[in-house]
């Protein structure tokens, strides 16, 4: 039965996203985080890490109303988004130096191919948490937050020790549009220290 319900879940976003423009279904994951957290304002300037297809930067535009700016990064090509700024390059080699402001919010819904074998699945998605952590510490203003994707299990004991270092506080989050069999949960660091 859950799995049922898990795929009409699914089924009910995609729908969604066609229905109001967005890009993918992921949309509706980070509309609701926000609902909840209001991470999004005004006058905020925020990174979107693997932002392609475009589904979460289309979001923040949404909140931003023109105000701050949006930076979108990714490996993949993403089609023009009206205010965001896209670089296209692997984020191991991103140059920090090329935004031409400190961040305020740095957002991921990045997660790496899925193998199946949850050692490997885990090892690749802290190797990513990694890359973000430091792009985190090079960009991200005192006072500034941080939401990303990562598994249950290994890669979220290893998300959740390191943000602790980083930020006064830290909240796991499972949005209603991420599918109830999902590994993924989202962390969010408030107040980075």
């Amino acid at each position: 039965m859950a799995k049922n319900e898990s795929y009409y879940s699914g089924e009910k976003y995609n729908s969604l996203a066609k229905k109001h423009g967005y890009r993918s279904r992921a949309a509706f994951k980070l509309i609701q985080i926000d609902k909840e957290e209001n991470i999004l304002k005004k006058n905020l300037n925020i990174i979107d890490l693997g932002c392609a297809p475009g589904g979460w930067s289309q979001v923040v535009s949404e909140k931003l109303k023109g105000t701050g700016s949006i930076v979108g990064i990714d490996i993949l090509k993403m089609p023009k988004l009206k205010d965001v700024e896209y670089i296209q390059c692997d984020l191991k080699n991103f140059d920090v130096n090329k935004l031409k402001t400190r961040i305020d919010v740095v957002l991921s819904d990045i997660a790496p191919n899925i193998s199946g074998i949850t050692i490997v699945d885990d090892r690749n998605m802290i190797d990513l948490l990694e890359i973000e952590l430091s792009i985190v510490d090079k960009t991200l203003v005192n006072g500034g937050d941080y939401l990303a994707k990562c598994f249950q299990g290994d890669s979220l004991e290893h998300l959740v020790l390191n943000l602790k270092e980083r930020f006064k506080s830290i909240k796991r989050i499972k949005p209603l549009a991420s599918r109830s069999i999902s590994k993924e949960i989202y962390v969010l660091g408030l107040n980075k220290i």
